[in-house]
């Protein structure tokens, strides 16, 4: 950790210890760069601001010498362009300060792990670019972090829920790279996406001549997942008879291959996720109300991206650094127009969706800024009710008011809040948005309009 300020050092240290991992703290850029001739760390959290040099110019050299080893900077908000520079000169991605002591052990947890993945050859493509859904320091994502911070280390199993594009799966690699199973395996099955015939084979395995085409034995995603994670995504979409069967793998930790009348035994830690109402599909018979009961120990529900308040911002950011580096491209920031344009979109496809946008703009444009004429449909064209604000600036004018009249000025605000509210149908992001100031404004100002 590059870090000149000793108290926040000193507390960002704090905040890492429960993940047991050596802490080498440095106060200026020179030390640095030194320490790395006696020892390779697995990551840098590098502080923008030194006394003697820019965390840049330790970047640079901390590539040069060493272009493995991932580097996450520390920022200042109103630094956020010169450290999506930084991405395109080779830094993995970025924190804003102050940060959250679970953000941060969430982020470090994920970098360390990535970086691991990819000594090994074992990422997939475009790994970096997945992780950027779980950037943010909306009150919303804190709740998220939290929980994932106190059930990694269970082998409880974890529900998530949330919409599709909200990165669940990123959310359950998360929880394994946070738990005490983070050397072993972590795999993926999608029940949505396999056949209904072949699910069993991919969940389970099945030796050879088990059916047409079966050549040879196979290890199921449960064999793989041995002492690791299982992540079953889109678990209401399985087959209600496989359900039995999953049913009684969790319940005995065994199973049968297909084919086979052997029983293996493994210890896996199940991690589930679904864009529907779990107990909606129970209520509705396509889900087992004995399995929900089995899985639904800890509930995690991801947001939609319109209800994080700036964090598409902060993601945008993240997500154009890599991508301008990924691309060859110069870009580093984003006009005010679309800033404003991202914070009052709905983004029904999430941050899946903002990932889409991106990668349209910076492969079909050059330049440093992106611009609103760069964005494709339908962000590019007028946001309905731009000018929502308007309508309730002023109903009365100064000739017909007398002192009697006049009203404090938080009620006058509260009427404005409240219209532009009802107008967005309840949305506080997008009312946000139109009004020109934070959702988390809004929010602090309705707890205080409660108290009055």
């Amino acid at each position: 950790m590059v870090e000149d300020t000793a108290s926040v050092a000193a507390l960002y240290r704090s905040y890492l210890t429960p993940l047991g991992i050596d802490i080498n703290i440095v106060g200026t850029g020179r030390d640095a760069i030194q320490s790395l001739n006696h020892r390779t760390p697995d990551l840098i959290l590098l502080d923008l601001r030194l006394p003697d040099m820019t965390g840049m110019d330790v970047l640079d050299q901390v590539k040069q010498a060493h272009s493995d080893v991932p580097v996450i900077f520390m920022t200042a908000h109103g630094s956020i362009d010169i450290a999506v520079d930084a991405m395109q000169h080779g830094a993995q991605d970025f924190l804003i300060k102050p940060c959250e002591a679970d953000r941060l052990r969430v982020t470090v947890n994920n970098a360390i792990r990535k970086a691991s993945k990819l000594k090994n050859n074992d990422a997939n493509d475009g790994a970096a670019e997945k992780y950027q859904g779980f950037i943010g320091s909306s009150h919303t994502m804190q709740a998220v972090y939290r929980t994932i911070d106190s059930a990694a280390t269970s082998k409880a199993s974890i529900f998530i829920t949330g919409e599709s594009g909200t990165g669940k799966e990123v959310c359950a690699e998360a929880i394994h790279a946070a738990s005490r199973r983070d050397t072993s395996p972590f795999i993926a099955i999608n029940c949505a996406a396999i056949p209904k015939d072949l699910i069993e084979s991919e969940l389970f395995g099945h030796v050879k001549g088990a059916f047409t085409g079966a050549s040879s034995d196979r290890e199921g995603a449960a064999e793989l997942a041995d002492g690791g994670t299982l992540f079953l995504d889109e678990l209401c979409e399985m087959d209600l008879e496989l359900q039995t069967k999953l049913l009684r793998f969790i319940q005995t930790g065994t199973f049968q291959k297909v084919g086979s009348s052997k029983m293996k035994k493994v210890d896996v830690r199940f991690i589930c996720a679904t864009n529907k109402d779990p107990w909606k599909e129970v209520q509705e018979g396509r889900f087992r109300e004995d399995l929900y009961y089995r899985l639904y120990v800890i509930p995690l529900h991801l947001p939609p991206l319109r209800e994080r308040d700036e964090d598409v911002i902060e993601i945008a950011y993240s997500l154009l650094g890599f991508m301008s580096h990924e691309e060859g491209k110069s870009f580093i920031r984003f006009s005010q127009d679309v800033v404003d344009r991202f914070i009052q979109y709905e983004w029904p496809g999430n941050v899946r969706q903002l990932q889409n946008v991106l990668r349209n703009v910076v492969v079909l444009n050059h330049g440093k800024e992106i611009t609103l004429d760069m964005l494709p449909p339908p962000l590019n064209e007028p946001a309905e009710g731009e000018n929502i604000s308007a309508r309730f600036a002023h109903t009365t004018t100064a000739n017909n008011l007398a002192p009697q009249d006049i009203v404090p000025l938080w009620q006058t605000e509260k009427i404005a809040i409240e219209n532009a509210i009802e107008v967005c149908d309840g949305n506080i992001p997008r009312a946000a948005g139109f009004l020109d100031v934070s959702p988390s404004t809004i929010y602090r100002k309705i707890q205080a309009w409660n108290t009055k």
